[in-house]
């Protein structure tokens, strides 16, 4: 099985299961402020099928796009943190799994640990690091975690989503930092002003705002 296939048999999975993509009627506020049916792979279970899946199609992903595995593989707290480690794992100790973690006192602000991560990138100096995300949106998540590891490292960083929801990640282009998508499918994703004329909230869908 090639990879689009992989990545295509995956993605009917998801869409099976109904635990990840927000059902008919239902729609989110995101981090960003922008309103749209929300993808959320916390709810795949560790000791399941199709979180064995995610791992495999994001392990075989890497190996396949990228000339060489990367030194370290990185998750964005909280929702691929899991995922970095059972990648790197899945390489038999080839790549090294680390996590970030969320700022206790701003929700929004995502960093290294200085004492594990940080120092550890400091000493190594990885020519290639990737950034594993599970949804991308705006890119505004995963880009804090990539330009800190290009600040520690100066290596290469890459962010590898597995469902890339918007034609761009205008945060991570911002920034120049290069990302590659398993599943490439955009999805109707609206600024409050948008939803309210002709998205969403204009065909009265259940609307659920972001918990602060």
């Amino acid at each position: 099985m090639n990879m689009n296939e992989l990545a295509q048999q995956f993605r009917a999975e998801i869409m099976e299961s109904g635990i990840v993509l927000d059902r008919e009627g239902t729609h989110h506020e995101f981090v960003s402020g922008m309103h749209g049916q929300k993808l959320d792979f916390d709810n795949i279970q560790v000791n399941s099928s199709l979180y064995e899946k995610w791992i495999d199609v994001n392990s075989s992903f890497i190996e396949e796009e990228f000339p060489r595995l990367p030194q370290v593989i990185i998750g964005v707290a909280n929702g691929t943190n899991r995922v970095a480690l059972d990648v790197a794992r899945s390489f038999n100790g080839r790549s090294i799994g680390l996590v970030s973690e969320k700022d206790k006192t701003h929700s929004k602000r995502l960093f290294l640990n200085p004492f594990v991560a940080g120092r550890l990138l400091d000493t190594m100096k990885p020519q290639l690091v990737v950034v594993v995300e599970d949804v991308g949106t705006t890119g505004s998540n995963s880009v804090q975690i990539a330009s800190r590891v290009r600040d520690f490292t100066g290596g290469h960083v890459e962010v590898v989503t597995t469902w890339q929801r918007r034609e761009n990640l205008e945060r991570l282009d911002e920034e120049d930092i290069p990302y590659r998508a398993i599943i490439k499918e955009p999805l109707p994703t609206y600024s409050p002003e948008e939803c309210a004329k002709t998205g969403f909230c204009s065909k009265d869908w259940e609307f659920i705002p972001r918990s602060k």
